[in-house]
């Protein structure tokens, strides 16, 4: 379990070196980890199934795999009013 746990924390660094991905506190990098490892569930349960023919294509984690989904709809801003303002 111990060796598990420290391939996925492994991974996670990894994928933060190769995404570019720095958080401005541990808190911040503890929350968005959680929400890394959630979406890692999720990839990996859709790909036992596009593994056994139950669904036609395949997932893989990416630059957004650790923001919330309403981070994801406003292009990675923490809110959709940043955007506005930007503009």
């Amino acid at each position: 379990m111990a060796s598990e746990r420290q391939d996925v924390d492994k991974e996670f660094e990894e994928w933060k070196e190769k995404h570019g991905k720095k958080y401005k506190s541990k808190e911040e990098e503890a929350k968005r980890k959680k929400i890394w490892l959630e979406c890692r569930t999720r990839v990996i349960e859709h790909n036992k199934k596009y593994d056994s023919g139950e669904s036609t294509f395949e997932c893989g984690m990416n630059h957004m795999s650790d923001l919330e989904q309403h981070e994801v709809c406003c292009g990675g801003r923490r809110s959709c009013q940043e955007e506005k303002n930007d503009s």
